[in-house]
């Protein structure tokens, strides 16, 4: 199980001269060991999703991966 950044969204602010980013916004693809998408995960300021395709789906990887996402070790 692999996770591959798609997309992030940074908001850039300037107050009193000093420059403050913070991300309000990212997309993560979840990948299996053979490297084919088996879901995203999509969070941002005001909450989050994740979308997992259904079939030939190892669950045990992909919650392992949604853990991950969600709590880096």
């Amino acid at each position: 199980m692999t996770t591959e950044l798609f997309k992030m969204t940074e908001e850039t602010t300037i107050q009193n001269g000093i420059e403050t980013k913070e991300v309000t916004q990212i997309e993560t693809i979840i990948k299996d060991d053979n490297d084919n998408e088996v879901g995203r995960l999509h969070v941002n300021k005001w909450g989050g999703s994740f979308n997992l395709n259904t079939g030939q789906l190892d669950v045990q990887a992909v919650n392992d991966g949604i853990i991950n996402v969600l709590n880096p070790q």
